[in-house]
């Protein structure tokens, strides 16, 4: 409640009071993070923006120079993009489908009762913990053509990857990056429908249990609606992840092999720093924040983020 005149007659301190009260004091508050906010977010988002609209080699030794549209004619004629465009859709197709459908199956496992669920839980939960660079070198010594040990089991029940493996096939190491990203993915999933599940009242399976209704028909009817907020979230938080975050593919196969495993992120770092064209890298990395925008702006409107209650 603010002071009023009288107590401010009474306490000399009153006004500072009602100073910190004060919207304005809240936003001196956030001037350090702000500050922060601004030094290494937005003012470089601003330089690389600028840079998108600049021809900028840095072997050529020349700084950067203002060419309009240019590079985003370049950009929709680029075979080179268009590949990596086509591999970013499927890996994220691919990747969101096979998440979302294990991660369900992990999900309703572990709502059973078991002295022993937390075994399953660990089990479940394990590679979501694991940092991505030992995820991606061990998977890719597990599977390699000569001395990976599921190469080594798989020989031994008759099925034979072939003499150049999984990494070497390029019909074939997308599958294998997006096997990869399954394993060590689905837990995030697991992790948020588990929690949808757990939320959902019991009296409504005892009710549907008392209607005749078995366990398929509680869970079509009953828990994939009410979980449909949940995985809309979810969904569309791992979609700006997958496309944004190239680092499974760049550790296990570098976009290779011929640039089958090439995702538009994994493009743009090496536009930069194979090829050292900052200028052209820069158009690609906006077109891909472009994309992330539009999942950013989704996940804003459904959460309701700053929305007024």
């Amino acid at each position: 409640m603010r002071s009023t005149f009288a107590d401010r007659r009474v306490n000399p301190l009153a006004k500072y009071f009602s100073i910190l009260e004060g919207k304005a004091f809240a936003w001196i508050l956030l001037i350090p993070s702000l500050t922060l906010v601004s030094f290494f977010i937005v003012y470089p988002l601003y330089r690389g923006i600028r840079l998108s609209f600049s021809e900028y080699k840095l072997l050529d030794g020349k700084n950067p120079e203002f060419n309009s549209l240019d590079n985003y004619f370049i950009l929709f004629r680029d075979p080179d993009v268009l590949n990596a465009t086509r591999i970013t859709f499927t890996y994220t197709v691919i990747g969101l489908i096979s998440q979302v459908l294990l991660g369900m199956a992990a999900a309703l496992l572990l709502t059973k009762k078991s002295k022993y669920i937390w075994i399953a839980r660990i089990a479940i939960m394990l590679p979501w913990f694991m940092p991505p660079v030992v995820t991606a070198y061990m998977w890719r010594f597990m599977l390699d053509a000569k001395v990976g040990i599921y190469t080594l089991l798989l020989s031994h029940i008759g099925i034979d990857i072939g003499g150049i493996g999984i990494w070497g096939d390029p019909d074939r190491a997308l599958y294998g990056v997006l096997f990869v990203e399954l394993w060590r993915s689905y837990p995030f999933f697991t992790l948020f429908i588990l929690a949808g599940i757990q939320a959902i009242p019991v009296e409504l399976r005892e009710s549907t249990a008392l209607d005749g209704a078995n366990a398929f028909q509680h869970f079509r009817y009953i828990t994939l609606p009410l979980l449909k907020p949940v995985l809309f979230v979810s969904t569309v938080l791992e979609a700006i992840k997958l496309i944004n975050s190239p680092t499974l593919v760049l550790l296990m196969t570098e976009g290779g092999p011929a640039d089958s495993t090439m995702v538009l992120p994994l493009l743009a770092f090496k536009k930069a720093y194979q090829a050292f064209d900052f200028g052209y890298s820069s158009t690609i990395s906006v077109a891909v924040l472009v994309a992330i925008s539009g999942f950013a702006i989704v996940y804003i409107r459904a959460v309701g983020f700053g929305r007024e209650k």
